[in-house]
This record gives structure tokens, C-alpha cells and sequence, in this order.
């Protein structure tokens, strides 16, 4: 079993780690940013008030899994911030940073194992313990509770995908270009460390929105189940 939500949000803002003066987006929200949004979903303490950096939520993420759909198609939104200039005040109080958002996003999550039956409960009541955002802290979302659903295999040779795909190190998928359309390449990061460390990154292969499947001939490899009539590809389990 699993359950799966939806999030939306007016904007929201997954930066890139290697953008710095500008600020620019990931379209998808990456695992890691996903499992914040669960740890704050079901209350679990990062340890930040023994040291700053602390990230313990991670080690309640072992043996959970996700699976990521983007609803609304992706739309960009560019503006700057006005931020108070802590380093150098005395030259000017303000300083103005620029940002790449994605306007009006909402996402579907499915979350399998680990985390699943406390997420269910939170879900279920809407009893949220800290206030659930989609990337920066401003960009506060909604969250509707779609349900629990069974895992159903699928035994198919040609499936068309509503998720996002985590390509495997070592896979045999064949997309079918002329039929998905539109088909966009990312590196996501996947997991950290209970001290924030960055441990590794993942590839993914996705669709601007649900709208556009990506159909693929072959899709050895991968980790897909059934939802609702539809199909669904997994990330790894954390």
C-alpha cells in the first residue's frame, strides 16, 4: 500500500545549490526537498536546536520511498527580494536578489514504506506539526489528502508514465520521443546527511506536466506500479 497527496502553492522555489548571487529553480521538487516536506508533515525533529546544522530526520527517512507528478505545467516567474544587507550595512541596509519561481505549481507525492503509515495519520486528520512549504519558508502550500492505494505490478512491455522517472545507474529505458513530446533531462540531489552533508545526486527524465506521458518501449530497470489506472515510477528507497 501507499498513500499519495497533492501540494500547490501560489510559488514555489527549489534553488539550485550552485546558484548563488541568482537564485534559479529546479522544476521538480528534489527528493530531498521531499523529505523535509515529510519530516515537517509529521513532526519529526531535525536537532537544529543542539547545532544549526543539523539534519536527524534523515535517519527516520530509512526504507521510505517517493514517487514525484507534476500536475499544473511548469510556469516561470522572475522578480527580486529585497534582503537586509547583513554584511555590509554601511554601505546600504538592502540588497536586492534575484529569483527564478515557479508560478501557481502543484505536485502529486506518493510515498511508499519508512515514513508511510505516520504520514497516512497526518494526512488523514490534517493534523500538520510544522507548516508545509513548497522550497522557501515564504512559499507556504496547501496539501489534499488523495487516498491509500494498493501496489499493483505491472507486467506491460510499453507503458506511458505520469511521474517523474529516476533513471537507474545501469537501466535499458527506451522513451518514444515522437509520442511523450515533451522531455526534459535533470539531476536531482537525493539524499543527505544528518549533518546536512550532500551524499548523492540522482537523474531524472520528466514531462512539463501529467498532461504528456513519457511513453517508453522499454523501461527495464525501473520501479513502476499502477495508480488509479495510470502508472507511477519510484524513486529509490532512501
Amino acid at each position: 500500500m501507499a498513500v499519495a497527496f497533492e501540494i500547490t502553492a501560489p510559488i514555489a522555489m527549489f534553488r539550485r545549490p550552485y546558484t548563488t548571487t541568482s537564485s534559479v529553480s529546479f522544476s521538480v521538487p528534489p527528493p530531498t526537498a521531499v523529505a523535509g516536506l515529510l519530516s515537517a508533515i509529521t513532526g519529526i525533529n531535525n536537532g537544529s536546536h543542539e547545532t544549526a546544522y543539523s539534519a536527524k530526520y534523515w535517519d527516520e527517512m530509512i526504507g521510505t520511498k517517493i514517487a514525484i507528478s507534476i500536475i499544473n505545467p511548469i510556469s516561470w516567474y522572475s522578480t527580486t527580494i529585497n534582503f537586509w544587507n547583513l554584511k555590509e550595512p554601511q554601505k546600504s541596509p538592502h540588497i536586492r536578489v534575484k529569483h527564478q519561481f515557479i508560478r501557481q505549481p502543484k505536485y502529486r507525492i506518493y510515498v511508499h514504506g519508512g515514513l508511510e503509515d505516520r504520514l497516512r495519520y497526518h494526512l488523514e486528520k490534517g493534523t500538520f506539526i510544522y507548516t508545509p512549504c513548497l522550497g522557501t519558508a515564504y512559499s507556504i502550500a496547501e496539501i489534499e489528502y488523495l487516498g491509500y492505494f494498493p501496489l499493483t505490478s505491472v507486467n506491460k512491455k510499453e507503458i506511458g508514465l505520469i511521474s517523474v522517472i529516476p533513471l537507474p545507474e545501469n537501466h535499458n529505458i527506451k522513451i518514444d520521443i515522437f509520442a511523450s513530446k515533451s522531455v526534459f533531462r535533470d539531476t536531482l540531489p537525493f539524499c543527505l546527511s544528518v549533518e546536512r552533508q550532500f551524499l548523492k545526486t540522482i537523474n531524472t527524465i520528466y514531462t512539463p506536466s501529467a498532461n504528456e506521458k513519457l511513453y517508453l518501449k522499454s523501461w527495464e530497470g525501473l520501479d513502476v506500479t499502477a495508480y488509479r489506472d495510470e502508472y507511477i515510477a519510484w524513486f529509490p528507497a532512501w
